[in-house]
Formats: C-alpha cells, structure tokens, sequence
C-alpha cells in the first residue's frame, strides 16, 4: 500500500478524520458527482482556519486493463488510476504545464486489481471552455470580443504545444477538460484536467498527437469557432513561421482523425438511444 497527504493539508484531512487510506476509500461526507462502476468522484466542504474549502476525491477499484498496465508502466507511472493522476499532475508541475493542485493519493493493490484515489483542490472561479466558448463568443461579436477570442486559441495552442514538447499526449484532449478563468489582467489561466488517461513516450507519437489536436478541434463548437480560429490555432500551435500549406499533411491527417471522431460519436449516440427506445418499461 502507498500513501501521500500534502503537508499543507494534514491537519485539514485529520480534523476530517482523513488519516489512512481506508479513511479516503471509505468517506461519505461530500456530494456524489459521478459514479461508474469501478469510479466514484466525490465534491466534499472542508472547514479552515479561512473558511470553507472544497475539493474532489476520485476513487478507482478494480481491475486494469493489461494494454493500459503497460502503457502506464512504459510512461513511468502507475497502473493504478488514482496514483497514476498523482503522478501526471506531479510532472506537469514539473514542465510547467498548468494543471490541480494534489491534497493526497493512495494505492492498494489486490490480486489482478487494484483500489486507488487521488484528491484534488477545486479550482475557484474556473470553468470548462466546454461551456465558456459557446456561451461567450456566440456570434455576432464586437472588435473586443474577437480579439479576445483569438487570444484565448492562441493561449490554447501554446498550452497544447507545451504539452506535447514535454511528451505527454492527453488522449482526451477535449475543450471539457481546458478549465479556464480570466483574470484581473485579462490574461486567461489554463487549467489542465483529467489526467488519468495521460501518457509520456518518446516513440510512434505521431498518432497520439493528431488524436488530441483532432479532438480538440471536434469539441470546438461550429459556427462559434470559425475556419479562421481553427487556421489561428493551428499557426500558434506549429509556431514556425511557415505557411499552412506547408503542412498540408499534418492537417489533412487532422481533419480525418477529426471525421472519424465525429462518426464514432454519432455511433455511440445512435446505439444509445436505440438501447432507450427498445428497453422494456416498467409495467411490462
């Protein structure tokens, strides 16, 4: 079993009666967010000598994949959820990559399974630009508001170039998981979220690479971010100086990855709901 508690959170956690890992793995004090069958996430209150603070408390039991046990273990991290988010977070703090701030992280392997959970502080006055982007650069806008916009993708580009410059690929690079304040300044703070899925290599990361860039694009709702955005991004993320049709390749390879996202999801959205129409109601 390993366990990590931030020093700066010990006595927060303790006054909690947060101490060992079965504590983390058997609290019910929060707010249940999501719940899989082998996930749990969890938003809690804690009182400080400050007031109320908040966080999340992700817990994982189960088994892991043998294809992502060695995924992990290639990139260095964990196989067990839980540690492995730590881990991520841990690095990217490292590379200077924006991301949560860890409270504390456990695992406990069983057998071919494994019970993990990370805790994280919740990100005040942020928000996803899942819900930012359609909501505040809804057309028509002003000469402010585009260039606003135009620098937030550029903030966005360079975010991902970080990224990938320090060998991560996210493999769930949607705007979802880009949380995102403005600040005082008017320079927007990017947060990087969901990290559990995040792997580190050195070889065959081309494919990688053009999954994120062609999910992020995917996410980024139509007729809200224009042609002309996505050609800014796309500059700002190669940060070269060449023209973009000396990448034609790269791009094209984007814009198919990106099709094939978009099928598979109206796939998925087609089963369901045809799994909605045919299941039986309760009376019969």
């Amino acid at each position: 079993m390993w366990l990590f508690i931030d020093d700066r959170y010990r006595d927060l956690l303790n006054r909690a009666g947060l101490d060992t890992f079965a504590d983390f793995m058997a609290f019910s004090g929060g707010d249940v967010v999501k719940r899989l069958p082998n996930k749990t996430i969890m938003r809690m209150e804690l009182a400080s000598a400050t007031g109320p603070r908040r966080y999340f408390l992700k817990r994982h039991t189960g088994p892991v994949r043998w294809g992502e046990r060695l995924r992990a273990l290639c990139s260095g991290f964990s196989p067990a959820w839980g540690r492995k988010e730590w881990e991520v977070i841990r690095v990217f703090q490292q590379s200077g990559i924006p991301t949560m701030t860890p409270v504390a992280a456990g695992e406990r392997r069983f057998g071919r399974g494994y019970e993990s959970f990370v805790m994280t502080e919740e990100l005040t006055g942020f928000r996803s630009l899942e819900s930012l982007v359609p909501s505040r650069y809804a057309p028509p806008l002003d000469s402010a508001a585009i260039a606003e916009k135009r620098a937030m993708v550029r903030r966005v580009a360079e975010l991902t170039r970080r990224m990938h410059e320090a060998g991560f690929n996210h493999r769930d690079w949607y705007l979802c998981h880009i949380f995102v304040r403005l600040d005082a300044d008017g320079a927007w703070d990017l947060r990087v979220l969901d990290l559990q899925r995040v792997d580190r290599r050195r070889w065959l990361r081309r494919r990688w690479i053009i999954k994120d860039l062609a999910a992020l694009n995917y996410s980024a709702p139509p007729g809200v971010m224009t042609t002309g955005d996505r050609a800014r991004f796309v500059k700002a993320y190669l940060n070269d100086g060449r023209a973009l049709r000396e990448h034609g390749t790269l791009i094209r390879a984007i814009v198919r990855k990106t099709a094939r996202i978009r099928r598979h999801d109206a796939r998925l959205k087609r089963n369901r709901q045809a799994t909605h129409t045919t299941a039986p109601s309760a009376a019969t």
